[in-house]
């Protein structure tokens, strides 16, 4: 494994360390030992690379989880509908399948979302790229005009949130997913009737 490749898994770790004791205990109970015992990431480690104090490691882990649910692919620009609708269906199929498999991060999402914290504040610029972007794509794949594109994003993003909600708090999310999925896929080739 790449030096640079363990470092991103330290992040993510005692990212979801940080997110998960802020979900159990609160943020007053954040501590490099407990962050370190979870994630099984060194003090050192993580007081050098993450922060000294519970801001800085709150700040740090906001944007690790964040960053973890949005499809921040800037290089690919579809030019048709159906490179558009290849690179929406991509990041359906990533943030389903990541609902099933952190489903604590979902559950933050929905208790942090429209809060000043800053987690709260990481959502909504991840929210914003993703809707800008994908609103960008829309037109520039000529599958709807700018007003309608951001409209239309701002819908999906809705119905997604909905399901990745439904996933994540289901007792049986593989099969949430599936249906969520097939759901999504009616939505999208709504969208190229209106190309």
């Amino acid at each position: 494994m790449k030096k640079a490749d363990k470092k991103s898994e330290k992040y993510f770790a005692a990212s979801r360390a940080i997110l998960e004791i802020i979900e159990k205990d609160g943020p007053h109970k954040l501590s490099h030992a407990q962050i370190s015992r979870l994630s099984k990431v060194s003090r050192a480690w993580i007081y050098e690379y993450m922060g000294k104090n519970k801001e800085e490691l709150i700040d740090i882990a906001s944007e690790v989880f964040a960053s973890y649910f949005t499809l921040n692919n800037k290089s690919v620009e579809p030019n048709t509908p159906e490179e558009f609708m290849g690179l929406l269906k991509q990041g359906q199929d990533i943030a389903f399948q990541k609902a099933q498999t952190e489903p604590l991060l979902l559950k933050l999402y929905f208790r942090f979302r429209g809060t000043t914290t800053p987690i709260g504040s990481a959502i909504k610029k991840y929210e914003k790229h993703w809707t800008e972007y994908i609103a960008k794509c829309l037109v520039q794949a000529k599958v709807l005009d700018p007003q309608s594109a951001l409209a239309t994003t701002r819908a999906i993003l809705v119905l997604r949130l909905g399901f990745l909600h439904r996933i994540a708090t289901s007792s049986t999310p593989a099969k949430e997913a599936l249906d969520a999925n097939e759901s999504m896929d009616l939505v999208h080739k709504q969208l190229l009737k209106f190309n």
